[in-house]
């Protein structure tokens, strides 16, 4: 599959999803590559190492700015903490090489994929509203749901 197609399949993928599940899919990314960062400092690799890890924190950062701190209330504030804490730690650990730093991350990551891969298993599959998106984003949901404003 050439890459013009699989964007196209990979944005036609992410359309139809609900926001749950694009959070579900955020996490295990992460997991990806914290796990892959992890084997690239095993392997002496450590630009791949680098590039994981700052795929990581991008990904953590995008988690972060997509909390809606108005409606997620104290859910949202202590996601909030959590992130900067993640992000604290993958910048040591490319930094530093720790995979201590990285287990610790994971530590962090797995429950919160296993919570919100629940949450969206829960969660009837309902298609975005096409023309209203800010109004599916801001619906009233439960509130670790309203602390991610996708």
């Amino acid at each position: 599959m050439n890459a013009y197609a699989r964007n196209a399949y990979v944005k036609n993928d992410l359309e139809n999803l609900g926001r749950e599940e694009i959070v579900v899919k955020l996490y295990e990314a992460l997991r990806v590559r914290l796990q892959s960062a992890v084997e690239e400092i095993n392997d002496g690799n450590i630009g791949k190492k680098a590039e994981h890890l700052s795929r990581a924190l991008a990904i953590v950062l995008e988690l972060q700015a997509s909390l809606d701190m108005e409606q997620g209330g104290e859910i949202a504030v202590n996601l909030n903490d959590l992130y900067t804490y993640l992000v604290s730690d993958l910048i040591m650990a490319n930094l530093k090489n720790d995979t201590k730093k990285i287990a610790d991350a994971l530590a962090v990551v797995e429950p919160l994929l296993e919570a919100w891969t629940e949450i969206a298993k829960a969660k009837k599959p309902v298609s975005r509203p096409a023309d209203d998106s800010v109004e599916y984003v801001a619906g009233n949901l439960s509130p670790l749901r309203e602390a991610i404003n996708y």
